[in-house]
């Protein structure tokens, strides 16, 4: 009897056994401490934290200046514990190499139970500088909320924004420019392939970004290739026009891309024949980039003086996103796009003197809008000296930021699920000094900065330290911002709970919007008139 039993226990055991193995793939996975991707195992993080994890091959040699290719599979399991080298850039402290296709998450359960949600960050920077592992973009707040948290890098500069007429030669569809958006899209595809792994639901992805992250959020709203790769979308403080180039030809006076490329090669004193490739995919990357800084006078655009950016291809980017808005080709998903109350703020000084004069602020509006001039001095009129400072952010903050995140906004094809937001808190000066990259920005005095360019990073991701000054108004704004935002991940909506009530968008004017800044209300009107004119000049006397 006894033998008996313990043979049916050894039998049911080893049938358990069998039953397990016929168990889903995504359970599976814990019985061992690996995650199968499917590129190969990495180990598993008890804490939910995953750095440096490849999601394409490295762009180096023959691969620099080509689209994003797939990971040569591994065997052995990767530990994923620090992050991936960040894509060289000028200035930069950490480890830099073009060996830099590499992505993070932070998931609050190891994969079992119900799929979460997923925000993935497209991070700023001028498309020259930032990576996805810059410690502002800690996700470990925003995972806590519910979510699951993906940050990358992508292709900057010249080694993302090349464009050059024998490089569009070699490609199939005759193009060339947008390596580092292609990045995007292979970013995004990786999530769609292993991200149930991590516990994240690839059928309901966000994606989300500030500044040039903001402007690759509104060129994947347009950009074929992302059809269905996300479910929403968020674009803090976008900028568009005036950084974009064409790709062969001249436009309301911005050099296309391939003029930039074979300028490039002039500068770099290079033969211009068929070996020019060879030569420019095994040179030092400084040695290119700092060609590239020459050319800035000469080729910059106007916003930043960007010498190699994103580029309208007919490819990735099928027309102008201007033109692809105004014709609702774009993905409809729900929006929620807004902008800080001094975006400019922090970039005045490259191009105006702090004791501009009411002469000058006359003069940049006739260059700037020529007929237009009168309407803008009627919108925004200067009365004395002391005024023109706050005259001109508050015109570049619209022109470069708040007209375009207003356009997303106003050519959603539906409004009820679209959100606008002002952010207009202060944050403490040791915070500006995080944000300040340069001397030039350094030296706008702090009263002047009010809610600058990237203020609102710190609350969106929790990064609200009481060593850079913040103290508990801001932790109880954080957690409001970060519960708004994650709120819309999870329903497309961002209200819920006891949060104080965000209207939609609407489809009539004046146009609600949230402010956030000492206090939380919802109003209407924001500079609609301002951005609707400046609206009115693209693709007439801006590109």
């Amino acid at each position: 009897m006894k033998g008996k039993m313990n043979g049916g226990i050894i039998q049911r055991f080893l049938s358990n056994i069998a039953e397990f193995r016929r168990l889903p793939g995504w359970l599976q996975d814990f019985k061992e401490d690996i995650i199968e991707l499917d590129s190969g195992p990495i180990v598993r993080n008890s804490k939910g934290i995953y750095r440096g994890i490849p999601y394409a091959a490295p762009p180096v040699g023959p691969l620099r200046w080509q689209p994003p290719q797939p990971v040569t599979p591994w065997t052995s399991p990767r530990s994923c514990a620090k992050f991936g080298p960040v894509c060289p850039q000028i200035n930069c402290q950490g480890e830099m190499d073009e060996d830099c296709l590499y992505l993070n998450i932070w998931t609050p359960h190891p994969g079992h139970g119900p799929k979460l949600p997923v925000m993935v960050w497209i991070h700023g920077g001028a498309f020259v500088t930032g990576s996805g592992s810059d410690e502002i973009y800690d996700g470990a707040a925003l995972a806590r909320q519910g979510v699951v948290v993906v940050t990358f890098n992508y292709r900057l500069g010249v080694l993302g924004f090349l464009a050059h007429p024998l490089l569009s030669e070699e490609s199939p569809h005759q193009v060339s420019g947008n390596y580092g958006l292609l990045d995007q899209v292979a970013a995004l595809q990786w999530v769609q392939r292993n991200i149930a792994k991590f516990g994240g639901d690839p059928q309901k992805v966000t994606i989300f970004g500030q500044s040039a992250g903001a402007e690759s959020v509104s060129l994947l709203l347009v950009n074929p290739l992302a059809q269905g790769l996300f479910q929403a979308a968020i674009a803090q403080s976008p900028v568009m026009v005036g950084y974009l180039r064409p790709l062969r030809q001249k436009k309301l006076g911005v050099v296309p891309g391939e003029t930039v490329g074979t300028r490039l090669v002039q500068e770099l004193g290079l033969d211009p024949g068929i070996g020019v490739l060879f030569t420019l995919r095994h040179m030092p990357w400084k040695e290119i980039e700092a060609a590239v800084a020459k050319l800035q006078g000469e080729l910059g655009t106007e916003v930043l003086k960007g010498v190699c950016t994103p580029t309208v291809d007919g490819h990735i980017l099928p027309d102008h996103p201007v033109i692809l808005y105004r014709q609702g080709r774009r993905h409809q998903v729900p929006l929620l796009t807004g902008v800080t109350a001094n975006e400019s703020a922090m970039f005045l000084p490259s191009r105006f003197s702090p004791q501009a004069t009411p002469e000058e602020y006359q003069q940049y509006l006739q260059a700037a809008f020529g007929r237009g001039a009168a309407k803008i001095r009627e919108l925004l009129p200067v009365n004395g000296a002391a005024q023109v400072w706050q005259r001109l952010d508050q015109l570049i903050s619209a022109k470069w930021f708040g007209a375009w995140a207003n356009f997303l906004a106003c050519t959603a094809q539906d409004p009820q699920q679209t959100w606008f937001y002002r952010f207009t808190r202060k944050i403490p000066k040791w915070a500006t000094e995080v944000l300040a990259e340069d001397e030039a920005q350094r030296q706008v005095p702090y009263e002047k900065l009010g809610a600058c360019h990237s203020a609102d990073l710190f609350y969106v991701f929790g990064f609200t330290k009481l060593l850079l000054g913040f103290f508990w108004q801001d932790w109880a704004l954080t957690e409001q911002i970060m519960t708004y935002w994650t709120n819309f991940a999870k329903t497309g909506n961002p209200n819920g709970g006891d949060l104080p009530e965000w209207p939609a968008y609407g489809a009539a004017a004046p146009h609600p919007y949230l402010e956030i800044g000492r206090e939380i209300r919802a109003r209407s009107g924001l500079d609609e008139e301002l951005y609707h004119f400046i609206t009115r000049t693209w693709l007439e006397s801006a590109y």
